[in-house]
């Protein structure tokens, strides 16, 4: 009998160990400050207006839109891609700076690639990574709202987890962020992000259908974002799909000059700036 006591005991402290870990991991993405308005762009008019926001011009022209990647666009695909598949809070050094793979050390271990360092103004700001990853870009003037971004973009989403842990999922800006990735011809975007089960994973948003789960052919073009939610559950809230908890996009690659991490380069008697490959992660 006493050996069973133990054994259940040990059952539960290893069931709270696993909670208590699983809340820590969402921690990095959660945001108590209100959403600031500052410096975003209204809705996309290539598509249809959301409720939350008036329309306005689009941040990118057409012509914009359709060009080819960049050589920056491509690097940002390229360093998403060496972290794809990578567990939940796995570390990784990057160019000689070490990250933990949450959602914003996801983002920026991706960008530090190119030697963008996207928390450089983060002690300016208060509220955790994502909230001042958002008011870093407020300030340059490079965040908007058009329904089709441009591959390197970062996305932004609301009310992903009870942040303020007031019981309600409609009152917790900033929750989350990711990386656009491509954009698709039916404005599915596929964009990367740290998933607190899946790890560094490539998943779907759709603005242009926002609450839709599947298209008419079955294919996911917005994968569950809200904690605990998904397409076979019964107990969603309102608003649960990437799209549905979208808030806005931040265009760092146009701004990068500010966010350049200046190294010295032995010999040449000046800082410059260079680009160093992604090391692989550090030993687990």
């Amino acid at each position: 009998m006493g050996a069973r006591v133990r054994h259940s005991r040990g059952i539960w402290a290893a069931l709270f160990l696993l909670a208590g870990i699983f809340l820590i991991s969402l921690a990095g993405c959660a945001s108590m400050m209100g959403a600031l308005s500052a410096g975003i762009q209204g809705d996309d008019p290539y598509g249809p207006p959301t409720a939350r926001r008036p329309e306005s011009a689009p941040y990118r022209a057409r012509d914009e839109l359709s060009a080819p990647l960049s050589a920056d666009e491509k690097a940002v695909i390229a360093s998403a891609n060496t972290l794809i598949g990578m567990a939940p809070e796995s570390r990784v050094v990057v160019n000689g700076r070490t990250f933990v793979l949450d959602c914003i050390g996801t983002v920026s271990a991706i960008f530090y690639g190119l030697d963008i360092d996207v928390q450089k103004d983060f002690r300016r700001y208060r509220g955790d990574g994502v909230s001042r990853l958002y008011q870093s870009l407020v300030a340059r003037s490079a965040l908007h709202r058009d329904r089709l971004p441009r591959p390197g973009d970062i996305v932004f989403w609301d009310n992903t987890w009870d942040a303020n842990g007031d019981g309600r999922l409609d009152d917790d800006p900033l929750t989350h962020a990711g990386v656009v990735m491509s954009v698709d011809s039916d404005g599915t975007i596929r964009y990367v992000h740290e998933h607190i089960i899946k790890g560094v994973t490539i998943e779907a948003m759709n603005l242009r259908r926002p609450g839709e789960y599947y298209d008419p052919l079955g294919r996911i073009i917005n994968n569950a974002m809200a904690m605990n939610s998904g397409i076979s559950r019964r107990d969603n809230p309102p608003h649960w799909t990437s799209g549905d908890l979208w808030d806005s996009f931040g265009d760092v690659l146009r701004v990068r000059k500010y966010f350049e991490v200046a190294v010295s380069i032995p010999g040449t008697g000046r800082e410059q700036t260079v680009l160093v490959a992604l090391r692989p992660p550090d030993p687990q």
